[in-house]
């Protein structure tokens, strides 16, 4: 018996395979399951030998494989390629789950797979969805504002939002929206994108507290980067509205998938002027590796990075 988990959500993946784990150990042994998370770690007869042999005393073995399809090295692939075929020779009695969190359907692999197994997918489509799944693991216990906020904070990241609602729960018997502001911290990109409206918006001071929020749990480094990646899909934006692309053709274009949301986005900032706060910013990048930035202390590019924002007043 063969079966394909796959879908865009850690979280639902992990908690049915949980399930499905902890039913068979039940039944037939914790040495009859076996987890492989990289299939790099294993050489190939070992593969065979697991794969093809049955259980110890027991009727029955669970073989959970996690698929890798984020690497492009060719050993990887060489690995999906001879799992596939050991597929053949799978013992009925032995259940084989394949992992595959987003993968691509277009791959030799995932379509290999998906003609021999049973597919289980688990997605989450949209804040809605997520918000009933957070409603029915916690009931009346937290508020639906606070819901989602703390989608919001984490990204839509279900696995990272129920951590967190779980260590909430923990001093608390039922949560509001203040208590995600007050003790959430928002994932980076989220961050990331109140700066970047707060910045585009010309709110200057709300900007800068932002960062100092930013930079408290991130180095400035990463955050310099990021910040220059999310200003450069702006002004792709700016300009592709210019020439009056519809906004299904700039999300196409751009690739936006689900931060599509920002085309339809109104700013008080002019091209001209994003444009040069966006080369004043790069050029910073030229003083770090030519080695004419004053100090090389995070706090050092953090006041430069500050200083461009100023010009924006």
């Amino acid at each position: 018996m063969i079966y394909h988990f796959t879908g865009n959500s850690d979280y639902l993946i992990k908690n049915q395979l949980s399930v499905w784990k902890n039913h068979f150990i039940e039944k037939h042994g914790e040495f009859n399951f076996l987890h492989i998370k990289s299939l790099l770690d294993c050489d190939n007869n070992f593969l065979n030998s697991t794969l093809t042999s049955g259980g110890f005393l027991a009727a029955k073995k669970l073989i959970v494989i996690d698929l890798d399809f984020a690497t492009k090295d060719s050993k990887i692939q060489d690995k999906h390629e001879f799992i596939l075929t050991l597929t053949e020779n799978v013992p009925e009695e032995n259940i084989l789950v394949f992992i595959s969190l987003n993968p691509d359907k277009r791959s030799k692999i995932y379509k290999g797979i998906n003609k021999i197994s049973e597919i289980k997918e688990f997605n989450t489509n949209d804040d809605n969805d997520i918000k009933i799944i957070i409603q029915k693991k916690y009931g009346n216990s937290i508020e639906t504002d606070a819901i989602y906020e703390i989608i919001k904070y984490k990204s839509g990241n279900l696995s990272k939002i129920i951590s967190e609602l779980d260590k909430i729960f923990i001093t608390r018997t039922s949560i509001i929206k203040n208590d995600i502001t007050e003790i959430v911290i928002p994932e980076l990109e989220e961050s990331i994108f109140q700066l970047i409206d707060n910045l585009l918006n010309l709110n200057i001071p709300a900007a800068l507290k932002t960062i100092d929020i930013i930079l408290n749990n991130t180095n400035s480094y990463a955050f310099y980067n990021n910040l220059l990646a999310n200003l450069r899909t702006s002004i792709y934006i700016f300009t592709l509205k210019s020439l009056k692309l519809s906004t299904q053709e700039i999300n196409s274009t751009l690739s936006l998938g689900n931060r599509g949301f920002l085309i339809t986005k109104n700013y008080k900032i002019s091209h001209k002027k994003l444009s040069n706060f966006y080369l004043d910013l790069i050029s910073l990048d030229k003083k770090m590796k030519s080695g004419k930035l004053i100090g090389s202390e995070d706090s050092d590019l953090k006041l430069e990075i500050e200083k461009c924002i100023l010009k924006l007043i």
